[in-house]
Formats: structure tokens, C-alpha cells, sequence
């Protein structure tokens, strides 16, 4: 039997190995929901979820935060990403996202707190910050609350990345005018206010002359407005959190049901760095959103490091520990045994005739198995087969290759020159042992994949230098 039909599922399938955020082809989304691997870990993750998001939805709280930490390519994104289809309610080719969790989660219990949490009415801002941040916003004291903002507009169709134009379209759109003003620039400008509200310096004349056709504005207060709108544009964070509530309480008002708003932030804790001023913002737009909505406006943020990590590392007085250690009630760590855990299972998991197959094969070869990788007693990381079970879940790998493929990803993303490029395509754990895989996918059963077989996703961003 060749190494290739071992395997439950077949090996050269398309997998996506990196999670890009904002992806959202139906397919790609179904494909992620049916392959998603719920492990031990992920299950207490959900059951701890799940369980602070109904506790919110039932009782006033200001404890909306929920943190989730792990080392590069541990799943975290890929697990918010999973939340967001669960806390959305949407329907993937028919089917609830929870709908593909039945077979999944076997407590019924936590099935039933994320059955509920998907009945809730919510819109859900999912979002990558470093992507969506400008280039200059980290020097800015408000650096947090402008993504925020920004976020929030694009939600509800204004205009984000000139946050000045979003509130006057919020304006509009209040006062039942927004859609005669689109109507009459359309009809200045020859084309649609969304494809030409980016060009705002460009049309000035349409511009002024919607204002002042369909709003109560004079053709010189529309100039006005017009010419000084950015200068006198300014965003506080009680502003944001202020419109995040009316706009909540506006959709609870027309569904004639309480809604709720959550934004899902990746990367959150790679784009604070050590910088105290954007924790602290982070923290005050948390508690913010605590204060003035009760609930019904969760922030849920992933970071390679735990916050208290963080925290410590910007140096962070104690009071002000307290505060975002609080705000961020609900925190989630994801392990390397998790990871460990999905590979074995989503990519490795064997037919039960090829399962049998390997434990006989090891209990007739183990000595000789065991022969062939042997460590000298300070090597760090060794782990061997631990019995015929594992060698038939690992199989055709060694076990110490997970950790090992581990340290190379995130030694390369933290020391390469190109190392922080590392996870813009589909290059991670997963990817390395599918790459490795496939290519020995030919060997008869037997045979045992070299570590250097999963080189071809990351041996591009290595990196010499020379010294002259």
C-alpha cells in the first residue's frame, strides 16, 4: 500500500493553510466549516465562549472582552475566524454554520449555548487591524478608536476610510435623505455615490450640489461644509461608543428584538507591540463600549501572547493592569498540543484498514523504529513513538517533527529579514506536513518522511548574510 492511500481523506486535496481574513467566497467558508477539527482544547475554548456570550446576552455586563492567545500558527485566527460564522446566524449552502458543528461537539450542553448565540441578532465586524489601520495611525493618540470607527462605518455602508464622509452619511441616513442625495449625485456626477465618495476632492461640484438639492442646506452652507468638514471633523472614543449603542438600539427598535454589534480583531496584539498608549487605548475603548452598551457590543481581539503578557511587557502600572485584565474577562489560550492535535486529525487521520495495517507494522518493527531516531540526553525536544496507537495517528511522521517544524516557522518569522511575510500565503504547520506528504506519496508503507521533506513552504523566506 502506497503512503498515499493510507490516508481517510485524500492527501493532494486543497486545504487552505493560512486563514485570510475577509475572505468570503461561500465555498471557501463551507469547505473551512466542514474540515474544522474540534479538538479537547477548542471544545473547552467554546464551552468558555459560549458560555460568557450568553451570561451577556441575558443580564447587563461590562465585561465584553475576550482575548485569545497563541504562538504563530497555532489556529488562533482560524478560530476567530469559525466564531464569527457562528456568532453571525448566517446560512453556508444551506446550513447554519453551527449546523456543521452536530457531529463536532458532543456536550450537548455547549452545542446549546452556540445554537443560541447563532439565533441572536448581530452584526459581526470581522477584521485584520494592521490591514485596516492607516499607515500613520499608531503616532495617533486615538490610533484604536479611528480602526474602530472605521470598521463600523464600512459595516453599515459608509464611507471609512474618510471618516468625515461617514458622518454626514450617518446624518443622512437618519434623517430618511441619504438615498435622494445618492440619487441626485448619480445624477451630477454620472456615476454612483460609492464609487466616487473616495474621489471627494475630485467632485466637488456634484457634491455641494446634492448637499444642497436634497438636504436643508444652502448652496453656501453645503460649501462650508464642504470646504472645512475634515478640519472640523474630530472622534473620541464616548462619541464612538455612543453611536455604537443608538445604532444598536435602532436595530433592536426595527427587528423589534435586542441586537448586538461584535468586533473580532486579529492581530490585535502584534500591532500594540510594547506601545502602553495603544493598550491603554484598547483598554478604554473596551470599557468604553462596557459602560455605554451594556453588553450588547463585545470586542474579541487575538494576540500571540496572553494580555497579562502584554501587559507586563509595556510596562503597565498595577491600576492599570487591573482595569484591562478585567475588561478582558474571558481569555482563551491556544497550545502547540492543539495544533498537534487538528494535523493528526484533519490530515494524517488514517483509513481503519491502514490503521490496523500500522499497528501491526509497528509491533513487528518497533525495535527497529526505534533504532532509527535516537537523541543524545540534552536534546531539548525527543519525543519518539509512544506506543502502536500514536505511531498509526502520526505515521509517516515522527512525533518530534511537530515541535520541531513549530520552532523553524517562528524562528524564521521572528528573526528572517522575510520571516514577518511568513503567514501571507499558505505556508504553515499544516501546509508543511501536507507538502511533505504529498511529495513521498509514491513510498510504499514503511517508508518514514525526513524532516527536510517539509522545507518547500518555508525555505524561501530563509535568509543568509554575509560578512565582508
Amino acid at each position: 500500500m502506497k503512503i498515499k492511500e493510507l490516508f481517510a481523506k485524500d492527501i493532494t486535496r486543497n486545504i487552505q493553510g493560512v486563514v485570510k481574513i475577509g475572505q468570503d467566497d461561500e465555498a471557501v467558508i463551507v469547505n473551512e466549516l466542514d474540515e474544522y477539527v474540534v479538538t479537547k482544547e477548542l471544545n473547552r475554548h467554546f464551552d468558555k465562549l459560549f458560555e460568557s456570550y450568553r451570561k451577556g446576552t441575558t443580564a447587563r455586563t461590562d465585561k465584553i472582552g475576550v482575548w485569545i492567545s497563541g504562538f504563530f500558527g497555532s489556529g488562533k485566527s482560524h478560530f476567530l475566524k469559525i466564531i464569527s460564522y457562528l456568532l453571525s446566524g448566517k446560512e453556508y449552502a444551506g446550513l447554519k454554520a453551527v449546523g456543521y458543528f452536530d457531529d463536532k461537539i458532543a456536550d450537548n450542553r455547549i452545542l446549546a449555548d452556540m445554537k443560541a448565540a447563532g439565533d441572536i441578532s448581530a452584526d459581526v465586524i470581522l477584521f485584520n487591524i494592521d490591514a485596516k489601520s492607516d499607515s500613520d495611525s499608531k503616532v495617533s493618540k486615538d490610533a484604536i478608536v479611528k480602526v474602530f470607527m472605521k470598521v463600523f462605518n464600512e459595516m453599515q455602508g459608509f464611507c471609512g476610510s474618510m471618516p468625515w464622509i461617514g458622518d454626514i452619511e450617518r446624518q443622512m441616513s437618519a434623517s430618511g435623505a441619504y438615498e435622494a442625495f445618492k440619487e441626485k449625485f448619480a445624477e451630477l456626477a454620472g456615476d454612483t455615490w460609492e464609487a466616487k465618495r473616495e474621489d471627494f476632492y475630485f467632485e466637488e461640484d456634484a457634491i455641494i450640489g446634492a448637499l444642497s438639492a436634497t438636504q436643508k442646506m444652502s448652496r453656501e452652507a453645503a460649501r462650508s461644509w464642504y470646504d472645512k468638514s475634515e478640519a472640523n471633523y474630530a472622534i473620541d472614543i464616548a462619541t464612538f461608543a455612543r453611536r455604537v449603542r443608538e445604532y444598536i438600539e435602532l436595530c433592536s427598535k426595527q427587528l423589534g428584538k435586542k441586537h448586538y454589534v461584535i468586533f473580532l480583531i486579529d492581530e490585535m496584539g502584534q500591532y500594540m507591540g510594547t506601545d502602553n498608549n495603544i493598550l491603554l487605548n484598547l483598554q478604554t475603548v473596551v470599557e468604553s463600549l462596557g459602560t455605554e452598551c451594556g453588553g450588547r457590543a463585545w470586542v474579541i481581539a487575538t494576540g500571540q501572547e496572553d494580555i497579562s503578557s502584554i501587559i507586563n511587557e509595556t510596562k503597565t502600572s498595577r491600576d492599570d493592569f487591573s482595569k484591562i485584565i478585567g475588561r478582558f474577562d474571558t481569555r482563551l489560550s491556544l497550545s502547540s498540543a492543539n495544533v498537534h492535535e487538528v494535523i493528526k486529525k484533519r490530515l494524517l487521520a488514517k483509513t481503519d484498514t491502514a490503521a490496523d495495517k500500522l499497528r501491526l507494522l509497528y509491533a513487528d518493527k518497533s525495535a527497529i523504529i526505534k533504532n532509527l531516531s535516537t537523541f543524545s540526553h540534552d536534546t531539548p525536544e525527543k519525543k519518539l513513538y509512544a506506543n502502536a496507537e500514536d505511531f498509526a495517528d502520526v505515521y509517516p511522521f515522527v512525533p518530534y517533527q511537530f515541535k520541531l517544524l513549530q520552532e523553524v516557522f517562528t524562528g524564521i518569522r521572528m528573526h528572517g529579514a522575510s520571516g514577518k511575510h511568513l503567514s501571507e500565503g499558505e505556508r504553515s504547520l499544516l501546509n508543511g506536513f501536507q507538502e511533505a506528504a504529498k511529495l513521498y506519496g509514491e513510498s510504499e508503507d514503511g517508508a518514514l518522511i525526513p524532516f527536510q521533506a517539509s522545507a518547500p513552504p518555508w525555505r524561501p523566506f530563509l535568509t543568509t548574510t554575509s560578512v565582508s
